[in-house]
């Protein structure tokens, strides 16, 4: 009797305590999800099939925004079936220009995003192209690909592997320079970054995959020359566009970017429309950043997916510990960070994000508010971000999953409400986690790929953006100044 009370007792205590529960039902089956190689929670390879990635015959001639709807028109066949919608920018936005609710659109759970049984598949497509932490440890080699090092400045240069579309006779051919941007804390030792590289060479592009300040092998070679998460690596970023078109093989650039390496290209895309005096911009980072010629670059397009469009609401959740048990995914982000901040240098690392940015000449007194004015992309209590891709030049089209645990869909329509940039567009899926496009539908995701950036039928710069982008000869936009303290 007893022994009969106790155990009713126990599963009674249980159904007092859901949550205590779910959490341990979920961990037990992670631990069997990922017991095995090739599960479901583990990294895969997604290689292209050129038999089935198509590029879409668009109208010539198109902005971003005017070519998406026509892009998703030819490729939405390659998108499994799903009983709620793909929307495209202006279905982002009510009639009124007001962002429309995503939450009830895709009738979803924020709170629970990272939970195994509210949303299994989004956290699945997100882990299998989620490489480990080792972005420290070079990759093996790729086919058709030399390990290079973009110079930046004589004190920099940036690692890179870069790989020239040839034709059927080997001979290096004419075309646009594709480059890629490694993830948070990462580098090329990413089965993604493999994959894309090689689909967009056999594609007919050249390919560079360049690991930033910071990151992969740079920060091996340069530990001293630390990530400065989008301010500095911006202006690095339009120097090795240059390098790349200064090259008598290569037409244009385009630039792609996954999660933070999003965040990155998209403030690239800004700095390479910016005039000097921008508001989001203080005399004191003014003075740090490298004045370029004035010149277009990225003129192939700037594909970003997944970014973390609410950096600061990121950074003030990251500013506690967070629970495997409870937010596996927040979890694993302040482990990478921890590790990553380990390898850098930092004392007493911690996985927190306030304090990331740790770099000599960007350290000062009041520098984290001038820091994350440069880095906002969305207002942020009662802060402005600045209108900052009103200035954007080139098109840019930003491509988000419905059901990502880490990134809320919700910021995308928040982010495009109001933007009448033609050149900037977005586009929000269902399905595909955080970044796991490729498994959630890997025929769509290259074919959007190849057609986004196709020579002829992709999107073109409409009007150098909505304030004309012209650019006074000195404004912050290779040469170098070589006066600059930067670059001494």
């Amino acid at each position: 009797m007893h022994s009969h009370r106790a155990r009713k007792h126990h599963v009674s205590g249980l159904r007092h305590y859901p949550h205590v529960a779910a959490t341990i039902r979920s961990l037990l089956i992670c631990t069997l999800l990922t017991a095995a190689p090739g599960c479901m929670f583990s990294e895969h390879s997604f290689p292209i099939d050129h038999s089935a990635a198509v590029r879409a015959q668009t109208p010539k001639g198109l902005s971003a925004r005017q070519w998406l709807p026509e892009a998703h028109k030819r490729l939405r066949n390659l998108l499994p079936h799903n009983n709620k919608p793909t929307l495209l920018t202006d279905e982002l936005s009510d009639p009124s220009g007001r962002p429309v609710d995503l939450v009830s659109t895709y009738r979803l759970k924020p709170e629970k995003l990272e939970s195994l049984f509210v949303n299994f598949m989004g956290l699945s497509y997100s882990a299998q192209v989620t490489g480990k932490d080792a972005g420290h440890i070079p990759a093996p080699q790729w086919p058709g690909f030399a390990d290079v090092w973009t110079p930046i400045s004589p004190k920099l240069k940036l690692a890179g592997r870069l790989g020239m579309a040839r034709d059927a006779d080997g001979k290096v051919v004419s075309a646009d320079c594709i480059v890629l941007l490694p993830g948070l804390c990462g580098g090329n030792n990413v089965k993604r970054q493999r994959d894309m590289a090689a689909a967009l060479r056999s594609g007919g592009f050249h390919v560079l995959a360049i690991e930033t300040r910071g990151q992969g092998q740079t920060a091996v070679r340069y530990p001293k020359m630390r990530a400065t998460w989008g301010i500095l690596e911006s202006t690095d970023l339009l120097i090795v566009s240059d390098w790349l078109e200064d090259k008598p093989n290569v037409k244009r650039t385009g630039l792609i970017g996954f999660s933070w390496g999003g965040v990155h290209a998209m403030i690239t895309a800004w700095a390479e429309g910016r005039a000097n005096g921008h508001p989001s911009v203080s005399p004191r980072i003014e003075s740090v950043l490298p004045k370029l010629p004035p010149r277009r670059r990225y003129r192939a397009g700037v594909l970003v997916f997944s970014p973390v469009l609410d950096l600061e609401v990121l950074v003030e959740k990251m500013m506690t510990p967070q629970s495997y048990l409870l937010h596996p995914f927040r979890a694993g982000l302040q482990r990478t960070i921890r590790n990553w901040k380990t390898r850098s240098g930092f004392p007493n690392p911690t996985g927190s994000l306030a304090d990331v940015i740790q770099y000599g000449p960007l350290t000062y007194e009041g520098c984290d508010a001038e820091h994350k004015a440069f880095l906002r992309l969305l207002p942020y209590n009662g802060k402005p971000a600045g209108d900052k891709f009103d200035d954007v030049r080139m098109p840019l089209l930003l491509i988000h999953g419905a059901d990502d645990p880490i990134a809320p869909v919700q910021t995308v329509a928040d982010f495009t409400a109001g933007l009448k940039n033609p050149n900037v567009a977005a586009m929000v899926l269902p399905s595909a986690g955080h970044i796991g496009f490729a498994p959630y539908a890997k025929d769509w995701f290259y074919s959007m790929l190849l057609s986004f950036f196709d020579p002829e039928r992709g999107p073109k710069p409409a009007g150098g953006g909505l304030k004309g982008g012209k650019l006074k000869a000195g404004d912050q936009h290779p040469t170098f100044n070589k006066k600059h303290p930067m670059i001494k």
